[in-house]
């Protein structure tokens, strides 16, 4: 097993949970690389997203209503040279790579998905899957454990999910 792929419902903790796992693993000093995604609000109502890098939270909207161009996902457009940014990170050199996540925005880019199987076949890995994206997860059930959250479990995940991933990287607990 190379890594860690998180799936459930829209708004449960995924994000979440990786920000808590890699700043936890980057504490013990794993070098981790990659990004997550950050939903936008304006008056309570969600307008984009923003794809912001593990690092040194540099960002770029991935999609939003209005202020980018780009093929549409729902209400969104989205913006395929902020996902060839994201890609860009997974090239640099680290210990755990983190994809938040793989959902139906992502696939717009032409070559995200061949990208993300070459770290998933390669890398140690931190995954968020889309719901809708199941059926993909489930044809690499035997490269990474799938935790599945949800609002009861989703204190319990983080913890599980930082244990699972020191022993993957050789770290103490």
């Amino acid at each position: 097993m190379q890594g860690v792929f998180v799936t459930g419902p829209p708004g449960v903790g995924k994000t979440t949970l990786v920000v808590k796992v890699t700043s936890r693993l980057k504490e013990t000093g794993v070098r981790v690389v990659g990004f997550y995604t950050l939903e936008d609000r304006e008056g309570g109502v969600r307008v984009g997203f923003r794809l912001v890098n593990v690092n040194n939270g540099e960002w770029r909207w991935l999609a939003h209503v209005n202020k980018v161009q780009g093929p549409m996902v729902g209400k969104y457009h989205v913006d395929i040279n902020a996902i060839e940014w994201g890609l860009t990170l997974l090239n640099e050199v680290g210990d755990l790579y983190v994809i938040d996540e793989v959902g139906p925005m992502e696939m717009k880019h032409p070559s995200f998905l061949r990208n993300i199987e070459g770290i998933i076949n390669s890398k140690r890995f931190l995954i968020t899957v889309h719901v809708r994206m199941s059926n993909w997860v489930n044809s690499y059930l035997s490269l990474g454990k799938i935790l599945n959250l949800s609002y009861a479990n989703r204190d319990a995940v983080v913890n599980e999910a930082l244990n699972y991933l020191k022993v993957l990287l050789n770290k103490p607990s």
